[in-house]
């Protein structure tokens, strides 16, 4: 019996499912653009969405990857914070739990 996808697991090191991950975002009303380090996978290839600050309108993330080093490239890695070069994903910013269709579903992500 076939049984399509369900019990498949995905890329390298299996499901990415609840595993954090960051995302790119551009809301297709106003043409904002932002990044988040809070991107959560539903199911399948769905991505919890954000809202757009501005508009209002849930947007899915158009490109995601793993969060990762920004000195040494690898995931889970040993460096020292001192050690970090300044990036785009600080995950210590703050979450706007009030944007994310995640924290809205009472599944907290954020801080």
């Amino acid at each position: 019996m076939y049984r399509g996808r369900r019990g498949r697991r995905g890329g390298r090191g299996g499901s990415t499912r609840g595993r954090r991950r960051y995302g790119f975002f551009q809301c297709s009303r106003c043409n904002a653009h932002w990044e988040s380090s809070h991107v959560y996978r539903k199911g399948g290839y769905d991505y919890y969405q954000q809202e757009c600050k501005t508009c209002r309108i849930a947007v899915s993330p158009y490109k995601v990857e793993p969060i990762k080093c920004s000195m040494c490239g690898e995931e889970n890695c040993i460096c020292s914070d001192e050690d970090r070069e300044e990036r785009h994903n600080d995950s210590n910013r703050p979450h706007r739990s009030d944007l994310c269709e995640r924290c809205k579903k009472g599944l907290k992500c954020g801080r």
